[in-house]
Parts: structure tokens; C-alpha cells; sequence
């Protein structure tokens, strides 16, 4: 009867052990995931979502991308759905300077199945800021995906052409 006992709790704490296991891989593989890729020049950067995840706690600065002015940047936005239901949202994406809207650059309501990706491409070319009037210098481009969730930042630093892309190598003092 004692072995019986045994056997009996280990097989329920075993379950127990499994069970906890997999909630917490379910728990940090379900949700809505979103990646933005941005393409400057010949250099793509990819903001993951773990990133967005630290801006929402308060802790992750804005995401910095260098470009020179008068040439394209290319936007890719992939939103996956790790859910078992349907995602249905609008997505926009607009560029502020000083707290004010500038332009939109892209607007479209999305619906991802589920355990499915959806992928979103445009380009902020620079005549658009040109015919806007605008000059040299950082804007922000907000992608707002639904009502309730965060906006995300993109600092966009242009530059002028001629300067170049990375600054350059200082020589070292004479000994």
C-alpha cells in the first residue's frame, strides 16, 4: 500500500513539474510579436520585438538610424501572430519633427490567421520631405499599430551627403 502511495505522488508531482514546464513555454511563445526592418543606405537594421518590449517598460531609448538626405529608406513591418484566433488591427505610420505630424507614409487595416505572419513594405523617399519643406536634420517615424497599443519610435538622423558615413579615423598623437 506504501509503494502504491509513492508511486502515486511521484506520478503527480512529475505531472505537476511537466505542467509548469509548459506553461511557461506556452506563456513566452503566444502573443503578437512585431519586427520592423530598416534599410539606409546598403545597411538593414532589424528592431526586434524584444526591443519594443523594453520601451514599453520604460527603460529602451529610441531606435537611431543614420541616412543621407536625398536617398530612399526602406521600411519592412512584420507582425506575427502567435495566437490561436485571428488579429485583425489598422496600422499607421507617420513622420513628426517637433511633435508634429509631417507626413503619413502608410496606413492599412491587417488581418493575420493565426500562427501566421504578415509582412508590410514602404519607403519615406526624400522628396516627400522636400516638397514638405523640410531640412536636414532627425525626424521620427511612429508606427502605431491599433488603438491601445505603444507607438513605435524611430529616430531618423539625416545627414548631408557628403559627409560620410562613419567619422573619420582620428590619427593617433605623435610620441
Amino acid at each position: 500500500m506504501a509503494t502504491k502511495r509513492r508511486i502515486l505522488f511521484l506520478c503527480l508531482t512529475l505531472a505537476c513539474f511537466f505542467g509548469l514546464i509548459a506553461i511557461f513555454i506556452v506563456d513566452g511563445y503566444m502573443g503578437i510579436y512585431d519586427t520592423v526592418y530598416v534599410t539606409a543606405g546598403e545597411y538593414e537594421q532589424e528592431i526586434s520585438p524584444d526591443y519594443w518590449q523594453g520601451q514599453r517598460r520604460g527603460f529602451a531609448y529610441p531606435f537611431h538610424i543614420g541616412a543621407k538626405w536625398g536617398e530612399p529608406v526602406h521600411f519592412r513591418y512584420e507582425i506575427d501572430n502567435r495566437r490561436f484566433s485571428t488579429y485583425s488591427t489598422a496600422v499607421e505610420v507617420t513622420v513628426w519633427k517637433s511633435n508634429e505630424k509631417v507626413i503619413d507614409l502608410f496606413s492599412q487595416d491587417i488581418s493575420v490567421a493565426a500562427f501566421d505572419k504578415v509582412t508590410m513594405d514602404w519607403t519615406l523617399p526624400a522628396q516627400e520631405l522636400e516638397k514638405a519643406g523640410l531640412e536636414i536634420g532627425e525626424y521620427t517615424v511612429k508606427i502605431k499599430r491599433g488603438e491601445v497599443e505603444l507607438e513605435r519610435g524611430i529616430v531618423l538622423g539625416f545627414r548631408s551627403p557628403e559627409e560620410p558615413v562613419y567619422p573619420k579615423p582620428v590619427p593617433a598623437p605623435p610620441r
